[in-house]
């Protein structure tokens, strides 16, 4: 009877056994088989809808590195970097490839981003080393261990970041950046992609809400912004609607309007515009610049524009400085500047190349009377991500080289839409802070007094 029960119990251990191993090779086939869809989601730009199933693939088989190095990819590509980290660093675990050059060159990225230079340095040097000098260098990681090597540097000189938030109340877990002060420093624009964006559509493309302008007024009773609704009732669009300049006294400005993606369809791409108005914080007509030269049938946008300025033979013109994608084979977004001489639109031209690089240059500023021109992008030598640079004007078309404004400014992730107000003693920009674990643009602010850079003298 002994061995009847104790074959009986064996019979069902392996059974049990046997079960067991059946499942998990289920699971194991239903993780891949996540993971090959999450990657066809992937690629064809659908990141949200491609995190979830790799979020799926990976309880599945969590023991899966694939399933873990996709899933930090994808939130990685969100800005969620600590879950980025989490993921990545478990897939490294797991897998036995030790050198994956993908997956090194990933948690490079992710420490870069979260200021853990010294970390994603070694990550950097050890893909490079696993890559290649070639493929390194299609990858961009020289890039990326000089701009660990230069935010090192800094911190190794002592410079210290100096931004504070412009404001608590209007920086929320979406988009805000390209702050503008007008009326001195009483009125604030700024652009935004939030839940509350007219017609709460999401653009297909990224699937995030398009842009909106917002309005703010300046409360010096509680020291705060109060959001102003009314101002811009029935002017921003379902599309993309942006500011990106105003002359010190509001009453004219540039900005950016695109509706090809949203059901308006009033433009084919994104244009610039310009608007004017009687009474500063109050919002005038919008009229895009008809001047192929300017508006084509490419990106148009971040335009900004100097003074008038009165010539000796009794003309007077305006610089604008915008950015187009036009030659993005070859050099994705580039600055580009045309005249504007007794309120007639020349022909726009590129910036020299010691300015415009084979990367991005975005978010262009101008001071009032031309002569020192902000600007932020992703491949001069810099801390990470895009940083905040600015040049001379020399004359007859001529720039001092790009000058990078450090770590008083910059930060290792993306800095743009600078604006310096020297008459407030005040700049503003937009940079990526962190809310709810997810890093998105906020609006800053940065006090002036006390600093030695030659635009300030």
């Amino acid at each position: 009877m002994h061995k009847i029960v104790i074959s009986i119990l064996g019979l069902s251990l392996a059974l049990s056994a046997f079960g067991q191993k059946k499942t998990k090779l289920f699971d194991k086939i239903a993780s891949s088989k996540l993971i090959g869809n999450g990657t066809e989601l992937y690629n064809a730009g659908r990141t949200s809808d491609a995190l979830m199933t790799f979020k799926q693939a990976k309880v599945k088989d969590p023991n899966s590195w694939k399933a873990h190095l996709w899933l930090a990819t994808s939130e990685f590509d969100i800005n969620s970097y600590n879950a980025a980290l989490e993921d990545g660093n478990k897939a490294m675990e797991l897998t036995k490839d030790k050198e994956n050059a993908e997956l090194l060159l990933l948690l490079g990225r992710v420490n870069h981003k979260l200021g853990n230079i010294e970390a994603a340095l070694a990550h950097f040097k050890k893909a490079k080393e696993a890559m290649g000098d070639r493929e390194a260098k299609e990858f961009d990681v020289p890039v990326y261990i000089a701009q660990c090597e230069f935010a090192l540097n800094q911190k190794k000189d002592g410079v210290k970041n100096i931004r504070k938030p412009l404001s608590n109340k209007l920086n929320t877990k979406f988009d805000e950046y390209g702050p503008v002060l007008v009326d001195g420093g009483k009125h604030m624009f700024f652009t935004a992609r939030n839940s509350e964006t007219t017609g709460n559509k999401m653009n297909p493309e990224d699937q995030r809400f398009f842009e909106d302008i917002y309005h703010a007024v300046w409360n010096p009773t509680e020291f705060e912004w109060d959001l102003n609704a009314e101002t811009l009732d029935g002017i921003n669009t379902e599309g993309f609607d942006a500011i990106n300049f105003m002359t010190r006294d509001g009453l004219y400005g540039l900005g950016t309007i695109n509706t090809s993606a949203s059901k308006e369809k009033t433009t084919t791409s994104s244009e610039i515009f310009e608007m004017n108005t009687d009474i500063a914080g109050t919002w005038g007509n919008n009229d895009v610049i008809k001047n192929p030269s300017i508006n084509s049938s490419y990106f148009e946008g971040a335009a900004c524009i100097t003074d008038t300025l009165f010539n000796e033979d009794e003309s007077y013109s305006q610089t604008m400085y915008f950015v187009s994608d036009r030659n993005g084979e070859k050099s994705l977004t580039d600055i580009y500047t045309v005249d504007k001489k007794n309120n007639v639109w020349g022909i726009a031209k590129e910036l020299p190349k010691n300015i415009n690089t084979n990367g991005r240059e975005t978010t262009p500023f101008i001071t009032p009377d031309g002569k020192y021109l902000f600007f932020s992008s992703d491949a001069l030598p810099g801390m990470g991500g895009y940083d905040i640079y600015y040049v001379e004007n020399q004359g007859n078309g001529k720039w001092s080289d790009p000058i990078n404004l450090g770590a008083t400014f910059n930060t290792v992730d993306d800095d743009t839409h600078f604006q310096f107000y020297k008459e407030l003693g005040v700049a503003v920009l937009a940079g990526i802070a962190e809310s709810d674990g997810v890093y998105n643009y906020d609006l800053f602010k940065i006090d002036l007094k006390g600093l030695d850079f030659p635009f300030l003298k």
